[in-house]
């Protein structure tokens, strides 16, 4: 079986590993920046975790009535919704 030679002497199995070479340094690269991002992202959630924490501390009577409000649009959004 002859090989089919490209314009710069390179078979087509040469091209194919050297383009999966390059997909699979383009997906390490998206995971390890996908994991910086998500550790990122667990930061700032915990912080603002520990921000409404405190707020709930300092204004419960505010906390309290928001969770009421918040409630009571989430449930008549849900009334609206076809079944």
């Amino acid at each position: 079986m002859a090989e089919t030679k490209l314009q710069n002497g390179e078979t087509a199995e040469d091209t194919a590993h050297t383009v999966a070479a390059a997909g699979r340094k383009v997906l390490e690269e998206g995971y390890d920046n996908l994991r910086e991002y998500g550790g990122k992202s667990l930061g700032y959630a915990g912080r603002l975790t520990d921000d409404l924490a405190e707020f709930v501390k300092r204004e419960p009577l505010i906390a309290v009535g928001a969770a009421f409000l918040l409630g009571y649009v989430a449930a008549q959004v849900l009334r609206r919704l076809p079944s």
